[in-house]
């Protein structure tokens, strides 16, 4: 399984070399966040894959913070992005790829083994966000994985937040940039993607067994809405969005004021994702990607986060990119069994994946990862790469795909990995090739 993993690894970053090659001459494509999973059984993967490439302002330094578990005193407060709100008395284990600037994160893992992302949507109540400071999309999402034990208690907690303090705020250090937010929360047996309208409204939808589901960047949801904000369906049917009477269309509602047209369509990243879906679902189907093959999926994974022509892997040095990326590997049996990987770097095309366990020596110590476990520093390095235009030699790009083989291979054995260990030898080969 080792050499398995070493070998498509090396396979892929020579696909990767000629991506990269070509992309001076495909025009940009747009700002992006894609976030994937399929989850486990029912004719899917043994345990539930997920991913997500966060993609905000090219020089936001982005880090990979590990959080222990812990006690807070009844009645305390905390201390989110922009707003203070009451503090439950235990919070879960947690580890977060995050802006370095904000409280909340852009993806990140618990202890008991929940995920989620974060993207930005945008609605026709948009205009309720006005300049009020609330909870940040980020925030709610890192406050879902502090305090859910499953993805669906998760879910529970995040729109109850969002119900009782609203959304809003600048999301952009130094500016004014804010927006409503979809997310996609997972666990070992299910996932559920959870859209937002406005300050406070929102809808739920669930990803079943053996499914896959992608969002990109926009409202997704259509009639299978699990379950929604009290008031919405009065409301858009006041508004004249919903007859009240067909199935209750979430994006043809709130995104289109019940009109039908090109916009609702799934196209664009969204659809490329889709297929990318629909590609893992033949190979599980045909029998070239088998269910327990966890190199396999790992890799179809990270090639779906590196996917760089359909603008899933946005590369832009002063504009947009892809400042973040993880992928998690969620087996049953809790989240010391899950395997989290993150690229903590600028360029997910460029940077490997370092695999991070909830079993890492440095977390059980109860030290965290000695602050960011280095990440920080190593986005830094490749930042600056990136700013003085340097192209990586195939001889060290050869060695970072060999410390991806070497967490793929990790993650199929099980046991513990020592994500600030990868970090640091990542450094160590920036600087031994004068890169």
């Amino acid at each position: 399984p080792a050499s398995d993993a070493r070998n498509f690894c090396l396979h892929l970053g020579a696909v990767h070399a000629c991506m990269q090659a070509d992309s001076s001459r495909r025009p940009p494509p747009p700002r992006s966040c894609d976030t994937f999973v399929y989850v486990a059984g029912g004719g899917g993967p043994a345990a539930t894959v997920f991913g997500k490439n966060a993609d905000r302002p090219s020089d936001e330094a982005h880090e990979v913070m590990h959080c222990p578990a812990a006690s807070h005193a009844p009645g305390s407060m905390l201390r989110c992005t922009h707003i203070e709100i009451p503090q439950v008395e235990r919070t879960h284990a947690v580890v977060l790829s995050k802006p370095a600037w904000m409280w909340g994160c852009e993806i990140g893992a618990n202890a008991c083994g929940v995920v989620g992302g974060n993207e930005a949507v945008s609605s026709l109540l948009a205009h309720e966000l006005g300049e009020e400071p609330r909870l940040l999309g980020m925030d709610l999402l890192r406050l879902a994985l502090e305090r859910g034990a499953t993805a669906r208690a998760a879910v529970g907690h995040l729109t109850s937040l969002l119900e009782e303090h609203g959304q809003g705020g600048a999301c952009e250090e130094g500016g004014d940039w804010t927006y409503e937010n979809g997310f996609l929360l997972a666990d070992a047996g299910e996932a559920f993607v959870v859209e937002t309208a406005g300050t406070r409204h929102w809808a739920v939808e669930r990803v079943p067994p053996g499914k896959g589901r992608n969002i990109s960047n926009g409202l997704s949801i259509r009639t299978g809405v699990e379950s929604c904000s009290a008031g919405l369906k009065e409301l858009c049917v006041a508004k004249g969005w919903w007859d009240g009477e067909g199935p209750f269309d979430w994006k043809r509602s709130v995104g289109a004021g019940g009109r039908a047209h090109a916009k609702l369509d799934v196209r664009g990243r969204e659809r490329a994702g889709a297929d990318h879906l629909a590609a893992a679902a033949g190979r599980v189907s045909d029998g070239s990607l088998p269910a327990g093959d966890v190199a396999g999926w790992l890799g179809w994974m990270a090639g779906v986060l590196r996917d760089e022509e359909s603008g899933i892997c946005f590369r832009s040095t002063h504009g947009f990119m892809s400042t973040g990326s993880q992928i998690s590997w969620l087996a049953r049996g809790g989240g010391h069994t899950a395997s989290h990987f993150f690229t903590a770097a600028s360029d997910p095309l460029v940077a490997c994946y370092k695999r991070w366990t909830f079993g890492d020596p440095a977390a059980a110590a109860g030290d965290g990862l000695a602050g960011d476990g280095g990440s920080l520093a190593l986005w830094r390095r490749w930042r600056s790469i990136d700013l003085a235009g340097r192209s990586v030699p195939e001889a060290m790009r050869r060695a970072l795909l060999e410390i991806e083989a070497e967490a793929v291979s990790a993650a199929e054995r099980g046991g513990a990995s020592e994500f600030s260990g990868s970090v640091a030898r990542e450094l160590e080969l920036i600087s031994s090739f004068a890169v």
